[in-house]
């Protein structure tokens, strides 16, 4: 409990602060997302399994030319097991010397997450545990208030059930 309402302060907290002066302008943002995901797992007999499937997810966050903090959930529900990630995830636009020039429309990005995964089988109890890793792709700012993102994001856990998470992502963000 302790750690998840640090999760949740340490988040809020980071995407609040950012400031507006002209040497750090921040742009804050709403999106959803949608993915093709692969869960990979190891069953009560200790048999390597992978479950394959559509997820779909929502974020919130802050942005400006070198960094992007994201705050999202992610849900999958395949055959009957229901995977849902609460993440905090911290971007860096790889070419952010480019984008001040209003040249390039493609902003590719390397990140980090962390956050809490939720697991419930269909044969077993609900499990919750701490879930991180790693991120990459590229945004594309197709309007002044509207950017797509494409990205691979990977994810490993701590549940005897599910050892990592893989998968394709496609976000629609709006910019305010």
């Amino acid at each position: 409990m302790i750690n998840r309402l640090l999760l949740t302060t340490f988040a809020l907290s980071s995407l609040l602060c950012a400031e507006t002066d002209d040497s750090f302008s921040s742009e804050r943002f709403l999106g959803i997302e949608a993915g093709y995901g692969e869960v990979q797992a190891t069953n009560i007999i200790g048999k390597s399994t992978q479950v394959k499937g559509v997820e779909f997810g929502f974020r919130i966050g802050a942005q400006n030319e070198e960094w992007r903090t994201t705050l999202s959930g992610h849900n999958f529900n395949k055959d009957g097991e229901n995977y849902f990630r609460g993440m905090l995830q911290f971007d860096r636009f790889v070419w952010a010397s480019l984008y001040k020039t209003d040249d390039i429309i493609f902003k590719p990005y390397l990140g980090v997450h962390l956050g809490w995964l939720m697991y419930e089988g269909a044969n077993t109890a609900k499990e919750d545990s701490f879930v991180y890793g790693g991120q990459t792709g590229i945004a594309w700012n197709v309007m002044r208030s509207v950017d797509f993102d494409f990205g691979y994001r990977y994810s490993f856990s701590q549940i005897d059930n599910v050892d990592n998470i893989g998968g394709f992502v496609f976000g629609v963000n709006y910019i305010y």
